[in-house]
């Protein structure tokens, strides 16, 4: 059983983690960076999901031992996971936040603006490998990263969101 400081680590880490890599990606593809909703460098649905996601396939690897069957099964759960995940962070951020952070309605198998399977299967084939490839040295990172470290960042993103929930409303 893991303690609640290693979700609040791995919160904090992926959520750092998550705007890192979309500011690559926007550097790639030569787009302006629009990560996450919030003034600080975080996106904190990386945090959110990535690690959540984490404790499903944690759960998957106990109870199925066949690999191709566990492969399969991480699969299928990882994208429904990734799929509503999404579908709720757009509807928060549109009628919370009056932010519309992606549109995929340009893409071919989209489902209305927020939704499309080409870019939900790669999401979920990015956490499978994440999962496999990355997870080992983010867990050595989390273990070896200061309690109090992690709970100053958190505090830090806290008071940011309350910062930007209030914008909202004002």
């Amino acid at each position: 059983m893991v303690n609640k400081m290693y979700y609040i680590k791995e919160f904090v880490l992926y959520s750092i983690l998550g705007y890192i890599s979309e500011l690559i990606g926007s550097a790639i593809m030569h787009k302006e960076l629009e990560s996450g909703f919030m003034y600080g460098p975080y996106t904190i649905v990386y945090g959110i999901s990535i690690p959540f996601i984490y404790m499903v396939y944690e759960n998957l690897e106990e109870k199925i031992k066949d690999k191709w069957k566990r492969l399969l099964i991480m699969f299928i759960t990882g994208f429904i996971i990734s799929f509503i995940l999404e579908f709720i962070g757009a509807y928060l951020l549109k009628y919370i936040y009056h932010v519309e952070m992606w549109n995929y309605e340009k893409l071919p198998l989209h489902i209305g603006k927020f939704l499309s399977i080409e870019v939900t299967t790669f999401w979920t084939i990015g956490v499978m490998l994440l999962y496999k490839f990355v997870k080992p040295i983010t867990d050595k990172i989390t273990k070896h990263t200061p309690k109090f470290l992690s709970l100053g960042i958190l505090l830090i993103m806290i008071i940011d969101f309350i910062l930007t929930t209030v914008k909202a409303f004002i």
